[in-house]
């Protein structure tokens, strides 16, 4: 089963005109098998927080494709967020200064991938929302890495990418807070994707984010989007 991914980050109107830098980042990389994305939203208060989203999917992808395969979520997080702090650290940055969300999928050629996130933004297939419970009760209060105490303020999960759920997509607060509904939105995504080639399917998100259609928008748009060819 081949996987490819595509990404793409536009900076928001407001931050444009006033020079502040793209505060979200995103990531990917394929290895032995393998293959991980992560998407990062700084918090837009923090003075360092374009910092601390690309560290933080940095670090992410390396410890999701030298890791183990069956490492533990918990062990996973704790990786990555004490690593994020003493990079920090070396950097003389505060974590409160470096706020940022962060969603994570990982997988390998099977299909199987696993996923974590931490604060707002969606992690959607074609067929479910990982993003909110069944019930409803789940909820992505306004936290990230820099503020985060404990592990229940992650959401994990894993899954499998088939001919019926062939798209995995991972956006942040930019565009899911726009979208009402996720599943007809990455189902459409998914489906012009597949019929294109993997240049096409980044002009074509990069498009899409630049003339994001919700008038008045003002906050950086980040999207990665998984797919299958079987």
């Amino acid at each position: 089963m081949k996987i490819s991914i595509s990404k793409t980050s536009v900076i928001g109107p407001a931050h444009s005109d006033l020079k502040i830098p793209n505060q979200d980042a995103v990531k990917f990389r394929k290895s032995n098998g393998r293959w991980a994305v992560a998407v990062a939203d700084g918090m837009g208060s923090r003075d360092s927080s374009h910092i601390g989203s690309k560290l933080a999917t940095h670090l992410a992808v390396e410890f999701c494709l030298v890791r183990r395969e069956d490492i533990s979520d918990k062990e996973l997080i704790t990786n990555i967020y004490t690593k994020w702090l003493g990079e920090l650290k070396t950097k003389n940055i505060e974590p409160n200064d470096a706020v940022t969300t962060l969603m994570v999928a990982w997988g390998n050629s099977k299909g199987e991938y696993r996923f974590i996130q931490l604060g707002d933004g969606a992690v959607c297939s074609c067929t479910i929302n990982h993003s909110v419970s069944v019930d409803d009760l789940f909820s992505n209060e306004t936290t990230g890495l820099g503020l985060s105490k404990k592990f229940s303020d992650w959401r994990v999960g894993s899954g499998r990418l088939n001919r019926t759920n062939c798209g995995l997509i991972l956006m942040t607060d930019g565009i899911s807070e726009d979208i009402e509904d996720h599943l007809g939105f990455c189902g459409e995504l998914v489906k012009r994707a597949q019929s294109v080639s993997p240049r096409a399917i980044k002009k074509n998100l990069k498009g899409l984010l630049h003339n994001w259609p919700t008038p008045h928008h003002t906050d950086d748009k980040t999207i990665a989007v998984v797919l299958i060819n079987e």
